[in-house]
């Protein structure tokens, strides 16, 4: 099991429009990741991963959410399966490498003036790349950084203004990444 924090920056295009860039409706994130599985050998592991990112506004959105009385939050959740490979596993410093497959949901939540409306937006997450070094402290846990990137597009988008909803499919998608770094801790390395 791992437990990852750090910043996440948001890359690439919502959608294929102009002015749909991914810093023009989010700023960057803090994620909290858990990783979970098992090594059926000592240099592999084999899992899933539970991530919920934790961030803002920012851009044209972000001027929006700076008006008096308003707030806007967006949260990030992303879940799917891992391999991991370490290089030097059992060792005191131990570097590895991942990828991972899996999905993403964002919701940008904006409040105030009485009215309340969210846009969430998910779809599948197609690369997870990351690596990383674990530093062994003890026998049972170990510390060290990360790096990551995802590949992901988005497919449905769900908006609620007040009582009314509507959802649709993206017609025109693009590719988004999270560029991720921070530290990664490690239980039973």
């Amino acid at each position: 099991m791992a437990f990852r924090t750090g910043y996440a920056i948001p890359m690439g295009k919502l959608d294929d429009e102009p002015d749909a860039d991914m810093s023009n409706a989010y700023s960057g994130q803090v994620p909290i990741f858990v990783e979970f599985g098992g090594k059926p050998l000592a240099s592999l592991f084999l899992g899933g991963y539970l991530g919920l990112g934790f961030g803002g506004s920012a851009g044209t959105i972000g001027d929006l959410c700076s008006r008096p009385g308003l707030s806007c939050a967006a949260v990030t959740v992303r879940t799917g399966f891992e391999i991991l490979g370490y290089f030097s596993p059992g060792e005191k410093t131990s570097p590895w490498l991942g990828y991972g497959i899996g999905f993403e949901a964002t919701t940008l939540s904006i409040s105030g003036q009485g009215n309340n409306a969210s846009v969430s937006a998910s779809g599948p997450e197609f690369a997870h790349f990351m690596g990383g070094i674990d530093f062994r402290l003890s026998k049972g846990f170990g510390l060290g950084p990360f790096i990551d990137v995802s590949l992901a597009e988005f497919t449905n988008v769900d908006q609620n203004v007040g009582n009314a909803s509507q959802s649709m499919s993206v017609a025109n998608k693009a590719l988004h990444e999270w560029l991720a770094f921070g530290v990664r801790g490690v239980v039973f390395p």
